[in-house]
């Protein structure tokens, strides 16, 4: 009886371990690549307070691979709709677990998508000294991952090019009734390594993986 007890008692031992292993593999993965990182997530009425939710537990996921720090990676994150609004800079926050709890607090207003001005909006700031961003140091790379569930109500080509010509590097997660077209003008080339597409908010954290390991490659 003690020996089939003990048994799920491993198994959940070795879970744990084997979990927290892995995601130190990940962080190891990236130590030698560090970023100012920007998230541009759509907060506009189509996404809805429940699905947001979501997209607050996925950033916070995502923050758990990377090597944070003044010197490592920094993080910042814009929400948008009728406007862009900085909801925290890339300066304020120094270790990961206050980045994972800022991102818990992430506040949804609806609106409208207005993506083009979104793009501009971390092009002209979010990447500046004044947000935190490093420009002196040509080591760290400038990266967004934009987030967005439907087309955007301005356009975004311009903005994009002017973001790629600014040296930022852009990943495209759509969900839903995401466009294509409009995914593939906003990330950076090669459109098949910066551009996902998933059914629902359920589904964003399936790529996590994979968007972790195209951010910790080199370019």
């Amino acid at each position: 009886m003690m020996g089939r007890c003990r048994v799920p008692q491993l198994l959940v031992l070795l879970t744990f371990v084997f979990s927290g292993d892995r995601t130190e593999a990940q962080r190891a993965g990236c130590k030698s690549v560090h970023y100012d990182l920007i998230f541009l997530l759509d907060a506009s009425s189509s996404v809805g307070k429940e699905d947001f939710e979501k997209v607050r537990q996925w950033v916070s996921n995502l923050v758990e691979t990377f090597e944070i720090g003044p010197d490592k990676t920094r993080v910042g994150v814009v929400r948008y709709s009728d406007h862009p609004t900085m909801e925290f800079d890339l300066g304020k926050y120094k270790t990961r677990e206050e980045i994972k709890e800022a991102a818990r607090k992430i506040q949804y207003y609806g609106g409208n998508t207005n993506t083009g001005d979104a793009l501009r909006y971390i092009t002209t700031y979010s990447f500046s000294k004044k947000a935190g961003g490093r420009l002196s140091d040509r080591t760290v790379k400038k990266v967004a991952i934009l987030l967005t569930d439907g087309r955007s109500q301005d356009f975004v080509l311009d903005p994009a090019t002017a973001a790629h010509q600014a040296g930022i590097r852009i990943f495209a997660v759509g969900v839903g009734e995401a466009l294509k077209e409009e995914l593939d003008e906003i990330a950076s080339e090669p459109k098949s390594a910066h551009v996902f597409h998933v059914s629902d908010y359920n589904a964003i954290d399936k790529i996590r993986g994979k968007l972790r390991r195209r951010l910790c490659e080199s370019k």
